[in-house]
């Protein structure tokens, strides 16, 4: 069992670990941290901050494919609070006063936890909970007037959460004539010093240091068809592609489809699978009699397509000298892609099947396009994938795909469908990503074939 901690600033990692010594400190959850853990039954996530600003926050559904496999997910204080709130239902754990609150209907705005903090952790604003919690302290100690504690609240939510400091809410309460309230809020908060945030972010640690055994829901929504084509793209783009793989198995799909030679071949393989039932290994002769057969059943065939739809999916020439049933099958293979919304699209090596060859070779040429690009990028900022010529990319592709650089559009859409890409604009911009590597992998091998020539020469 491994418990992973989500958090900062509301608590730090050495306050984490002193309340669960083996728990595994994060940085704020944003999209995809979840599933890029890789977590399974019996573990903990705890999420008590997050980022939605500067990130895509984490989404509902990534938790739900944590809660459907075993996962033990507790929110509280901030963004747990915000998402234990909405998956109560779902068996997500929430735990504290501002869970509670949040639950109940007494907070709904998102801004009542967000603050302003650095990359390093350091809070510069203050959540508009614990302003509330100051605020209900001190009428309580009949330090304020409760006209005026509103009149306070109603100024501190005026403020944009980025700004919403005690020295701001200090300065617009002198403009609203309310600086002798705020005064004495000021000293009753100075003399007690507190975190509403913090409180409940360690009342959920200490739950988890006891131990106090926490079931999910079981209720029939994991039965429903919840997971949508987002979640099996996400699942593809963060989780690990494979046991001893730390890359997500997004990118090492993405790189065969690009530079594997048989990929076209496993591609059409298991269209043509999918649409007979057949097995993906089965003869190519056989697939191919079937989905013709299979075709004719559904009453598609070659000349029920329009003139215009026969020209988008295959090129002049193929028009001019393919049979009719060969055309008709590359058409079928063309327009199935690799899209969520089908089955035939893999988001996990499991599922990937035949259609993934020598994952840990890919993963080694991955991990080197990586390096490359960050290694470029840190030199110069403006030399990032972002900023490659995409003219550049695509005359790369074309000599991959042993394309001549002149190719007309249908040739070159023809070449990236053939290879379950949407059209040949995508696939440049899939390629950005792995230019770089493999433009050093040619230079590589271009110097290695000279030394070799002249350590030849030398010997006749």
């Amino acid at each position: 069992m491994t418990v992973h901690v989500f958090a900062g600033p509301t608590i730090d990692a050495d306050r984490i670990r002193e309340l669960v010594p083996h728990a595994v400190p994060h940085p704020p959850v944003k999209h995809g941290d979840l599933l890029r853990l890789a977590l399974g039954p019996g573990d903990i996530a705890v999420i008590i901050d997050g980022v939605w600003h500067q990130s895509a926050p984490v989404r509902h559904k990534e938790i739900l494919a944590l809660l459907t496999g075993g996962v033990t997910v507790i929110g509280a204080a901030s963004m747990g609070a915000l998402r234990a709130a909405e998956l109560a239902p779902y068996g997500m754990v929430g735990v504290g006063r501002i869970f509670e609150d949040f639950r109940a209907g007494r907070l709904e705005a998102d801004d009542e936890v967000a603050v302003l903090h650095t990359p390093e952790g350091e809070q510069l604003s203050e959540a508009l909970v614990n302003i509330r919690t100051a605020l209900n302290r001190a009428v309580i100690d009949e330090k304020l007037n409760s006209y005026d504690a509103l009149s306070l609240l109603d100024l501190a939510r005026s403020l944009p959460y980025t700004r919403r400091t005690w020295q701001a809410l200090g300065r617009v309460a002198c403009k609203a004539d309310l600086d002798k309230p705020f005064a004495a809020l000021d000293d009753w908060r100075t003399a007690h010093p507190y975190d509403a945030k913090r409180e409940d972010a360690e009342e959920a640690l200490t739950l988890v240091a006891a131990g106090v055994p926490v079931p999910a829901s079981s209720g029939p929504w994991r039965e429903e068809l919840w997971k949508t084509s987002f979640v099996r793209y996400w699942t593809a783009t963060f989780r690990p592609a494979a046991p001893g793989i730390e890359l997500p198995f997004l990118p090492l799909l993405q790189h065969q489809q690009i530079y594997d030679p048989g990929f076209p071949a496993r591609w059409r393989a298991r269209v043509l699978s999918r649409i007979t039932g057949l097995s993906a290994t089965a003869p190519a002769a056989q697939l191919a009699a079937a989905a013709i057969e299979t075709a004719s059943a559904d009453g598609m065939s070659l000349t029920a397509l329009s003139p215009e739809q026969r020209t988008f999916w295959l090129t002049p020439h193929e028009m001019q000298s393919l049979p009719q049933n060969e055309a008709l099958l590359r058409i079928m293979v063309r327009s199935a892609r690799l899209d969520g919304a089908w089955d035939a699209w893999p988001a996990s090596h499991t599922e990937a099947g035949d259609l993934l060859d020598t994952p840990a070779q890919t993963a080694e040429q991955v991990s080197a396009a990586y390096r490359i690009n960050t290694a470029v990028a840190a030199d110069n900022p403006q030399h990032t994938t972002a900023h490659l010529d995409p003219e550049r990319v695509a005359r790369h592709l074309l000599t991959t795909w042993g394309l001549d650089h002149h190719a007309d559009p249908a040739a070159r859409g023809a070449a990236a469908r053939d290879r379950a890409f949407r059209d040949f604009d995508g696939a440049v911009e899939v390629a950005r990503a792995f230019y770089l590597g493999a433009r050093a992998a040619e230079v590589s091998s271009e110097l290695t074939d000279s030394s070799s020539t002249a350590r030849d020469s030398s010997l006749i």
